[in-house]
């Protein structure tokens, strides 16, 4: 029986690798890189890159609170709406937002939350608008200087309505590191 439930979880695994993107840009405008390394077989851990047509991107990362088969298979579903959502309509962040919070809330009944840091990106302009729902704090590094993307929300499926959301924009200069993680 631990056999079989370790085999379980070893396709589950396999299975979860083919959420996250496989291919990344390395171009001139950026060079975009990710490594996923999960504590446990499986977990719900989540990071994307969405490409919305030549120059423009969404970028995202997220955590479900708590561990194993629950937190990926709820990472899962939340992975295929956003995928869903950007492929066939573009929304406002803050409607988005609102939507995705009553999908987890739906999908996981209070019992789970999700961190969220959710980002549009246009390299032409190299203006960037995001919104962090709760998640570990993003930042850019320029030169010697350090900036947090800290704007945004709390996490989301915590309350039945988010309060407050708010949108940060930056113009990212040449040359800098956006660094996104999850713990």
């Amino acid at each position: 029986a631990q056999e079989a439930i370790k085999k379980e979880l070893e396709l589950a695994r396999e299975m979860q690798k083919l959420l996250f993107p496989s291919k990344l840009p390395s171009n001139r405008k950026m060079d975009v890189s990710a490594k996923y390394i999960p504590r446990h077989a499986i977990g719900g851990d989540y990071y994307d890159f969405i490409p919305l047509g030549d120059d423009e991107y969404i970028l995202c990362i997220a955590d479900v609170s708590g561990k194993g088969i629950t937190a990926a298979l709820l990472m899962a579903n939340f992975q295929a709406t956003i995928r869903t959502l950007f492929k066939y309509q573009r929304f406002e962040m803050a409607f988005l937002m609102e939507e995705l919070n009553k999908k987890v809330m739906r999908s996981a009944k209070g019992e789970k939350f999700i961190t969220f840091f959710l980002a549009h990106y246009n390299a032409f302009s190299r203006e960037m608008k995001y919104i962090n729902a709760g998640h570990n704090q993003p930042f850019i590094l320029h030169n010697k200087s350090t900036k947090l993307l800290d704007v945004g929300c709390i996490g989301l499926g915590m309350l039945d309505e988010i309060p407050k959301i708010e949108v940060g924009k930056i113009k990212i200069a040449p040359k800098s590191v956006l660094i996104m993680y999850t713990d």
